[in-house]
């Protein structure tokens, strides 16, 4: 359209009619399922009800509605005059395509900010640790640990995330002790050498408020700021941002029969009640990044579903990480030994390019920003945004 002399706001017009968006509501008591479908058909949209709903012999159904985002605006102006608290949803889908049209653009630190406007940025993997799943006793040695991080930044990554604790699938916790031995000679050697931001891997409010002493500004904690009390207080006394992931378990428990109904939805729910708990507490939600947690708790085909709707995780409107590298999800499809999982990791960047993910943390970064180079260049992002 471009090509032919169509203007760019036209573009973005005529690309509005062209995609639906999808959204799923949940619990939705019959009468109000039947509304929302009749309505939608009246403007050109559609919904999808359980069939026992649309003959009334279901009490409820899940609806999923599917139009264009000028319909869906049209259809919360018809809902405001509706009874079985459609209102409410009218303001719900209202908020969402907010959400949609105006994804996170930033991070805020306690020094400066992390800009996502062109994104995905990268978050390079850095295992002090001799047992961890991929890289394990490779970054043992901190100066060797510190070249490697220089290597990645030098290989397009914009943030860095250190831990010294393995959490494999089966790993017993270590002491704060030891893991501090690990991971603060490293920090020590990068303290102002490095532009881009640190983020510290730890469960443990003393490893992370040391960290952050010594230049970390992100806490990226697998259990979600669940595991030590004191970690709340800790990403509030020192301003750093935090990743909230989710896990069914702990690393040493968290493979033992995981079992979900509907993983994505549960997973959803779960991020969205422990980010309004921690907002509660004081945390700038500006603060907060969010991950689904690949791998932590989760059966193959979880994990596949999550990757292949990840992008509805951005409806809590956070910015949003996922971590797929080199997992053994991965090695469970192709049978491949983890050094050389990269290429079958490439079939879950490329879900996660199409759901707008806004920070991949990978191990093989180099790689990886190759791939999101020619990605976006074949989906022309410079013309259509």
């Amino acid at each position: 359209m471009s090509s032919v002399g169509i203007d760019r706001e036209g573009v973005r017009i005529i690309a509005g009619k062209v995609k639906n968006i999808v959204i799923k509501v949940d619990n939705v008591d019959a009468p109000a399922a039947n509304i929302i479908k009749q309505q939608l058909l009246s403007l050109g949209g559609d919904a999808a009800v359980h069939r026992d709903a649309i003959k009334g012999s279901s009490p409820s159904s899940t609806v999923y509605i599917v139009a264009d985002r000028r319909r869906l605006t049209m259809l919360t102006e018809k809902l405001k005059y509706q009874p079985f608290g459609l209102a409410e949803l009218g303001e719900n889908i209202k908020q969402l395509i907010h959400i949609h049209d105006h994804p996170p653009e930033k991070i805020l630190l306690s020094r400066g900010e992390i800009d996502l406007t062109n994104a995905p940025i990268i978050m390079g993997v850095l295992n002090v640790t001799p047992d961890s799943f991929s890289d394990g006793g490779k970054f043992l040695d901190p100066e060797r640990a510190s070249e490697r991080v220089f290597e990645m930044i030098e290989e397009g990554a914009a943030m860095i995330d250190i831990g010294g604790e393995s959490t494999r699938p089966g790993a017993a916790e270590l002491s704060a002790e030891e893991e501090l031995a690990r991971v603060m000679p490293v920090l020590e050697r990068l303290a102002g050498r490095i532009a881009v931001p640190i983020s510290i891997d730890t469960r443990k409010a003393a490893v992370a408020r040391a960290a952050v002493e010594h230049g970390a500004l992100i806490i990226n904690d697998i259990s979600g700021l669940r595991h030590d009390p004191e970690m709340i207080n800790t990403a509030l006394d020192t301003k750093a941002a935090v990743v909230v992931m989710h896990m069914q378990g702990t690393p040493t428990t968290m493979q033992e029969n995981p079992f979900y109904e509907d993983a994505v939805s549960e997973i959803i729910e779960w991020l969205r009640t422990r980010t309004v708990e921690l907002i509660s507490h004081g945390l700038p939600a500006e603060k907060i990044i969010i991950d689904p947690g690949i791998g932590f708790g989760k059966r193959l085909h979880d994990n596949l579903e999550i990757i292949h709707e990840i992008g509805d995780f951005l409806s809590l409107g956070f910015p949003l990480m996922v971590g797929y590298s080199r997992k053994s999800f991965l090695g469970m499809i192709t049978e491949r030994e983890i050094g050389e999982r990269v290429w079958g990791g490439f079939a879950a960047l490329s879900k996660c390019l199409e759901g707008a993910v806004q920070i991949i943390r990978v191990h093989d970064v180099k790689e990886t920003v190759d791939f999101i180079k020619v990605w976006k260049a074949i989906d022309r992002k410079d013309i259509v945004s």
